[in-house]
């Protein structure tokens, strides 16, 4: 019998391309969404049909053409009869696509946010309702994206990486184990995450992301980003700062009970099962990371989603329990130099999503009951 849930990929980037034909390919019903202004995104798509998956045969997938069952940019078509949602966009898009589907969802449905980034369930709830929607669907949020990709064409994408052991977190935690194993049924090695307190904690772009890109500005600027990020970008001078930052995010976690994965382990963590099977003596690093090249400008989503949707927050959760992050607070200012911006007024902080008047332990409470600070019953 045939258990696999049918699918719906919001987005029309990198890891929507992936996610959909991926899963086509491994027997899913998979249908493909795009807001209406962004529908040229799928265009080559929808004339194919389907799109072309180029993995890394480290990551263990099938290559080949994945053809989709639907690709549209109507959002009622696009969510009809599916059993499991992936929003697989940045963060700052997220509000948009939840109005585009508000009213067509139903409770029985599960939304994961791909990733979810600082706030993503709450304030996906909230443009929910905002957008009419009366019965909230079952939220989570994954720590990160479950692959590691490329588009290579517009109808086509590389995947180098293949996240085993990635963690999501269902809001609110209580039905946990009720939303987790549907997800296995599509990604097999996902794991719970103990709520979404750990995801705004987990994303780990906002602690490679901005200290590598800030400190090589000049390499940026010169060469348009011609240049390999994590392999030349992350000189043993550079990591110092990441590890740095980490540290203050695995204590700022601690300070509110959580055990956080430490981000030098990520990547044995999520692709060691790649280096193990391709057998050359290259480890996880290397295999998924090392060809990645840098953005091509500062004005870039390393620091534009990074600095405000991850950095700005993780300090702002700092402040609540009195943990210092000064080298966090240090990047948001040296990026604020860098674009003339102010960071701190546009990013995302407990205040700005609705949660500003609650203490430690009334977080909790609301991550794991999921009522009393957005208006709506969480059922």
């Amino acid at each position: 019998m045939d258990n696999r849930p049918n699918v719906a990929i919001l987005g029309g980037g990198h890891a929507a391309f992936a996610h959909a034909a991926d899963l086509s390919l491994r027997g899913f019903t998979v249908s493909l969404f795009e807001l209406p202004e962004m529908a040229e995104n799928l265009a080559r798509v929808r004339e194919l049909g389907g799109i072309e998956s180029q993995p890394h045969p480290s990551t263990g997938l099938e290559g080949g053409f994945g053809r989709i069952d639907r690709v549209t940019s109507n959002a009622r078509h696009a969510i009809a009869g599916a059993d499991v949602i992936f929003l697989v966009v940045p963060a700052f898009a997220q509000k948009a696509f939840a109005r585009a589907i508000a009213t067509h969802l139903s409770p029985e449905q599960i939304v994961v946010l791909s990733p979810g980034s600082f706030g993503g369930a709450t304030l996906f709830a909230q443009a929910l309702q905002q957008g009419g929607c009366t019965a909230l669907p079952r939220l989570c949020e994954a720590q990160s994206m479950i692959y590691a990709c490329r588009k290579t064409g517009p109808a086509s994408v590389m995947i180098s990486g293949y996240k085993e052991g990635l963690r999501v977190a269902v809001f609110p935690a209580r039905l946990t184990d009720e939303v987790i194993p549907v997800l296995q049924r599509v990604f097999p090695s996902m794991e719970p995450a103990e709520n979404i307190l750990w995801t705004w904690l987990s994303n780990p772009n906002p602690v490679g992301h901005p200290p590598i890109t800030i400190l090589n500005a000049g390499w940026v600027e010169n060469t348009g980003g011609d240049f390999l990020f994590y392999l030349q970008g992350a000189t043993p001078s550079v990591q110092k700062v990441v590890d740095a930052l980490d540290r203050e995010r695995v204590s700022v976690g601690e300070a509110f009970g959580l055990a956080l994965i430490p981000n030098h382990l990520l990547t044995e963590l999520w692709y060691g099962h790649q280096a193990r099977r391709l057998g050359s003596g290259k480890t996880a690093q290397e295999l998924v990371y090392a060809a990645i090249k840098s953005e091509t400008q500062l004005d870039s989503r390393y620091l534009t989603e990074d600095l405000p949707y991850g950095l700005v927050p993780w300090e702002d959760m700092g402040r609540l329990v009195g943990i210092e992050t000064p080298i966090c607070s240090s990047l948001i200012d040296l990026g604020d130099t860098l674009l003339e911006s102010d960071f701190r007024q546009t990013g995302l902080t407990l205040t700005r999503i609705g949660l500003g008047d609650m203490n430690g332990t009334q977080l909790h409470r609301y991550v794991t009951e999921g009522d009393g600070a957005i208006g709506a019953d969480i059922a």
